[in-house]
């Protein structure tokens, strides 16, 4: 293709020709990921900083053309409803992950899409460029990670203005130019620091990412500018800036959709607003608690030391030891893994207080949480913890956990997703969105946006 490098050339075609009407398994996926999407932003909604950042976005409108916002009773410019969807959906930290892009894509990628679909879009258009988004951002990830997620990149903000262009580009069918530009706009916007886990600014790096793929897209349909071609130029491109990653076209084509990104490794999903990197050590709590504490007679009292065992670098997204708030909280296996052991269950409003209890203060003065690395590494796309508990008489128990419920090998059931939906919202409307997607992807959009 004319003006561009060979490895962005062979990316666009890859984008312009995927068709998944032949894939049954990633429409079937898509359509979870949707759902679990919308739970995940409607849980969200009555937030009072989620409410508080509606208000502001609504003041940005346009003469024509604004967008609704999820769950709110406002609209504003697509950009900004991009902005805003994609804030609100990972403000919980309650979206899906996925080990390739050790982030979050699915809430830039909706928010993108939702922002810019028309009511005369296809369904199966608009989960079409959802696959290739998802495509697009897993593909990256798994050339740049661990390396870019350890140096201290938040991947939802970096890899995602690309995946979001990579949708957008799918479901305005650009040309190969149009395309390449729009990648190159989306790109210089990367941006995201890993270090803002715990604070408002990482559910912010969502809304950035899915704001500058829409206002990428906007750029190029109504100004005159320009942008770069080579993308993925081995010398001065993308990849090669954030790390020094060379591609060859028939990577990439060998690559695609093969199984595809959705997948394998698949997705990860919460039935609570934490961290997915603790999901393993709260489901190995929990089985200890079940299975081993209470038919033996034994409660919290009786511990004298929890020990969670990782691979090297496992917990970089698990960055508080001693937690000193809720929302820092939601970044610690240690406060997960104490409401597990002394609460017997996940409290999601004690991610919501300022401060966290004084009994997790006191456990965690007293030296009772301990993590080792002296499991051996494993590959990106596998997560494992074990956790060791010891006794005061000396007894210990362990458990060592790499499925729990919402992990790629034991996804949720319709039920549970259900379920999640419903906690989200309320039950009727639970049941005509379920009942709605169940005929997807035929059909247009407008009866979704008209349900939404």
């Amino acid at each position: 293709m004319k003006g561009m490098d060979e490895n962005t050339a062979t990316l666009v075609e890859l984008i312009q020709q995927t068709d998944i009407t032949a894939r049954p398994d990633l429409l079937a996926l898509a359509k979870v990921a949707f759902i679990d999407y919308i739970a995940s932003t409607l849980a969200a909604r009555n937030e009072p900083k989620v409410v508080a950042m509606a208000q502001e976005v609504a003041t940005r409108q346009l003469a024509e053309g604004n967008q609704k916002l999820l769950g709110q009773p406002y609209e504003t410019a697509p950009e900004y409803t991009a902005f805003f969807n994609g804030f609100c959906s990972h403000y919980l930290d309650y979206d899906d992950a996925q080990a390739n892009i050790a982030g979050h894509f699915s809430t830039v990628l909706f928010s993108v899409l939702l922002a810019v679909a028309k009511p005369t879009d296809t369904v199966l258009d608009v989960l079409t460029a959802y696959v290739v988004g998802a495509e697009v951002e897993g593909l990256l990830g798994a050339y740049l990670n661990p390396q870019h997620k350890l140096a201290g990149w938040h991947s939802t903000g970096t890899i995602g203005p690309i995946g979001g262009a990579a949708a957008l580009a799918k479901l305005a069918r650009l040309s190969d130019s149009e395309t390449a530009q729009l990648l190159s706009l989306a790109g210089t916007q990367s941006a995201g620091m890993g270090f803002e886990a715990g604070s408002d600014t990482k559910p912010l790096h969502a809304g950035f990412a899915a704001r500058n793929a829409v206002f990428a897209f906007w750029l190029l349909q109504n100004t005159s500018l320009t942008a770069n071609q080579n993308v993925f130029n081995n010398a001065t491109g993308w990849l090669a800036t954030f790390g020094k990653v060379e591609l060859t076209p028939s990577d990439l084509q060998a690559k695609w959709l093969n199984p595809g990104q959705l997948k394998e490794p698949g997705l990860w999903m919460k039935l609570h607003p934490y961290c997915s990197a603790a999901i393993c050590g709260v489901s190995a709590c929990e089985k200890i608690r079940q299975e081993q504490l209470l038919p033996h007679g034994y409660g919290w009292a009786d511990i004298a030391e929890v020990t969670f065992h990782f691979p090297p670098n496992a917990d970089t997204a698990l960055r508080y030891r001693v937690p000193q708030s809720g929302q820092e909280g939601r970044f610690s296996m240690e406060f997960v893994g104490w409401q597990m052991l002394a609460l017997g269950q996940i409290d999601d409003d004690l991610f919501k207080e300022p401060s966290v209890p004084a009994a997790f203060l006191e456990a965690s003065e007293a030296g009772i949480f301990k993590r080792v690395y002296d499991l051996p590494a494993v590959a990106k796309d596998v997560r494992v913890i074990k956790v060791t508990v010891r006794l005061q008489d000396g007894t210990i128990y362990n458990y060592t956990e790499d499925r729990p419920l919402g992990s790629p090998v034991a996804p949720f059931t319709p039920d549970i997703l259900g379920t999640k939906l419903e906690n989200a919202t309320y039950l009727a409307f639970s049941k005509a969105f379920l009942k709605s997607v169940v005929n997807w992807p035929d059909g247009t959009m407008a009866d979704v946006l008209e349900l939404l």
